[in-house]
């Protein structure tokens, strides 16, 4: 699964970077996905357009995602609405095609996925997902909590998560700490249901 990230509506000129990390178990959105894993992304910026790519290792392949869209403000409010579609080599999982929209609040955002044929009558291939975030910096903490849900018949279940990160002479160090409760997917993905999990993870952008 996917990472284009927080969008923030902005006017920069373009510009390309890349970014190459490290996960001590690779878990997204309350499902584990793999032990441990290495990943290389790339990323353009156009104006407010932005493009992107990552790629991970799994255990059972190369997983692959593309993403774009556009960042924007309304009422001051910065939004961003784009696409993500994940894919795997070997066709180890089904692909996944998503429409993506958020927008941050300041005191909270919120980011909604949903997958392309879930109106579609996809069957059970549909699925929503929805993630609050809230900067725990509100209460002098330094960290973020989440809380994500799915619903669809695919994916289900929900979870909750804390994200600590830092830079250290460079290079990006995150700590999640989280929870999941209820989960369940249609293709049998593993997902260690009802499970408290953790995850160590490194970064660099140039």
């Amino acid at each position: 699964f996917a990472h284009a990230g927080e969008a923030v509506a902005d006017d920069h000129a373009s510009s390309v970077s890349y970014n190459i990390g490290y996960m001590s178990e690779y878990w997204y959105r309350g499902y584990y996905m793999s032990e441990s894993s290495v990943s290389f992304g790339a990323d353009a910026e156009m104006g407010n357009f932005y493009v992107g790519t990552w790629w991970a290792d799994v255990d059972k392949g190369v997983e692959y995602d593309i993403y774009g869209g556009y960042n924007f403000s309304l009422m001051g409010m910065p939004m961003y609405a784009g696409f993500t579609g994940y894919y795997y080599s070997d066709n180890f999982d089904s692909d996944y095609e998503e429409i993506n929209i958020g927008a941050d609040m300041g005191f909270m955002s919120i980011d909604a996925a949903v997958d392309g044929e879930y109106q579609l009558d996809a069957g059970d291939q549909g699925y929503q997902h929805y993630t609050i975030t809230v900067p725990l910096s509100i209460v002098g903490l330094p960290m973020d909590y989440q809380y994500q849900t799915w619903t669809g018949e695919a994916l289900v279940g929900h979870n909750h998560e804390l994200h600590y990160s830092t830079t250290v002479s460079g290079v990006d160090v995150g700590l999640m700490l989280g929870r999941n409760i209820d989960t369940a997917h249609a293709a049998g993905l593993t997902d260690n249901d009802d499970s408290t999990y953790a995850n160590f993870t490194l970064g660099y952008s140039f």
